[in-house]
């Protein structure tokens, strides 16, 4: 793509973003001022299909382009508030729910770029994880009002994406992970039973977990065996310390691994005469 091309798609794009937020603007400006009111089930209605079909728009830029992998992003955000204002219709539907739902979709589309290359994109598991935990936390909030299981739930489930991600990844390479996934799962479980250890006796007595796994880690790092370095042996080349000529040995003796400097066997060619000339 030439220069000149690519900078008439930046300025139509950009037009396109301008023209988009200038509308989206004023729609709610209007939407505010009550100028929908008679008007709002259709409307929602409307909406919900507009950001289906801006969502599809994107879904078709993306596989006409597969390496423009960003573009799934709005694809599934777009797909994401399409059904967010579609379910703003059902009145019986609790709205903390569907605020989840954003995340949700969000955590879809990191989930998608990750499955594309999972070598290369191991870092979406992250945005894509905290994104569910937010939407799954948001969700649950309109079950229960307790912060102490809203906190739980929130650290434990950040640091069970870190712990996936060692587990999904190569975890040589992934190892670090598991550092900030068990800092917040501990975290999580302290928030749970610090409130709850005088009517549990059982949540005093959990701290052990971790003095048992400390102890097993400990075990383990005495016990290992160091790793074995894998010996080379290689056979000295004697020959030049010897004025025998290539291939002759001593004492009528075979030649020794590194000494034969002859031909190698079947390396020489006898040229046969044609028995027509």
């Amino acid at each position: 793509m030439s220069t000149q091309n690519k900078q008439e798609d930046n300025r139509i794009g950009g037009f396109t973003w301008a023209a988009a937020f200038v509308l989206g603007g004023l729609a709610l400006l209007l939407f505010n001022l009550g100028a929908f009111t008679a008007y709002e089930p259709l409307l929602q209605y409307i909406l919900a299909g507009l950001l289906g079909v801006g969502a599809v728009g994107f879904f078709a830029s993306y596989f006409s382009r597969a390496t423009n992998w960003w573009r799934l992003i709005p694809a599934w955000t777009l797909l994401t508030l399409a059904g967010m204002v579609y379910l703003t219709t059902v009145e019986s539907l609790d709205q903390r729910i569907t605020a989840g739902l954003l995340f949700v979709g969000q955590a879809v589309a990191f989930a998608h770029i990750y499955l594309l290359d999972r070598d290369e994109r191991w870092w979406a598991v992250i945005p894509g994880g905290f994104m569910l935990v937010l939407g799954g936390v948001i969700a649950l909030s309109s079950r229960t009002e307790d912060a102490d299981t809203l906190g739980t739930t929130l650290f434990v489930g950040l640091g069970a994406v870190f712990i996936l991600l060692y587990l999904l990844g190569r975890r040589t390479r992934l190892w670090w992970a598991l550092i900030p996934g068990l800092v917040l799962v501990v975290f999580g479980l302290f928030l749970f039973s610090v409130e709850r250890s005088q009517e549990n006796g059982l949540l005093r007595w959990w701290p052990v977990l971790l003095l048992l796994l400390g102890l097993f880690l400990g075990w383990r790092a005495i016990t290992r065996k160091p790793e074995e370095k894998l010996s080379i042996n290689s056979a000295s080349n004697i020959s030049r310390y010897s004025t025998a000529k290539p291939g002759a040995t001593s004492a009528g003796q075979p030649p020794r691994l590194g000494e034969y400097k002859g031909p190698a066997p079947g390396a020489t060619v006898e040229v046969l005469a044609d028995p027509d000339e």
